[in-house]
């Protein structure tokens, strides 16, 4: 075979691999032409947290939340003068306990609002939780002569416990609920992953 011929094969050949080239390219843009547009997936990330119905449920089942008890102490004593004799006398030792919180049960409905990573919390005052908080069983007679009635011992429980409600209204008690307050819902809250936690209270 002479070099003319085997350079014009060669040629042919080279000219039908472009063409096969450029017939699988024009097939693949056709292909790719009709296939349907692929479906645009977007993601929405939200970056503020918010409770559960389960998880405001459980809030409120908490019912009465205390921040600060306090145990307290008083004395208390009463005299009966009577002519030509000797006084008759009363004096016995009052202890209580004084229980501080809210009632979690009571809670308004904007009690808690989420911007972001930061809970707002507003709960109702610090109030005392019992009403009856002076221990009859802890109650002792320190000193006692004549006769006393039903009556006069109450008068003494009820002269104790005025006293017992005065120093608390003009101790720093109701503060420092509030602080122990803001610290065990602050707690609570970052639990439910808020990473700031504003508290506020009612006022007294």
């Amino acid at each position: 075979m002479s070099r003319s011929l085997l350079r014009h094969w060669r040629l042919l050949l080279v000219c039908a691999t472009l063409i096969a080239v450029a017939l699988a390219i024009r097939s693949l843009t056709h292909a790719l032409r009709d296939m349907p547009s692929p479906v645009s997936l977007g993601i929405q990330s939200s970056d503020t947290i918010d409770l559960t119905p389960a998880q405001v449920t459980s809030i409120r089942k908490i019912g009465r939340w205390e921040f600060l008890s306090l145990q307290m102490e008083e004395i208390v004593d009463t005299t009966h003068s009577r002519l030509l004799l000797p006084d008759e006398e009363l004096v016995r030792i009052y202890r209580g306990t004084i229980r501080l919180g809210v009632d979690m049960s009571s809670l308004p409905d904007n009690w808690f609002q989420a911007r972001g990573d930061t809970a707002i919390v507003r709960l109702p005052p610090i109030r005392q939780l019992n009403a009856r908080f002076i221990d009859e069983a802890r109650t002792q007679t320190f000193y006692e002569s004549g006769t006393w009635s039903g009556r006069d011992r109450e008068r003494l429980y009820r002269r104790a416990r005025q006293r017992m409600l005065r120093r608390l209204r003009t101790s720093d008690a109701y503060r420092q609920a509030e602080r122990n307050g803001r610290e065990q819902v602050a707690s609570l809250m970052r639990s439910f992953g808020f990473q700031t936690v504003i508290v506020s209270f009612g006022e007294q």
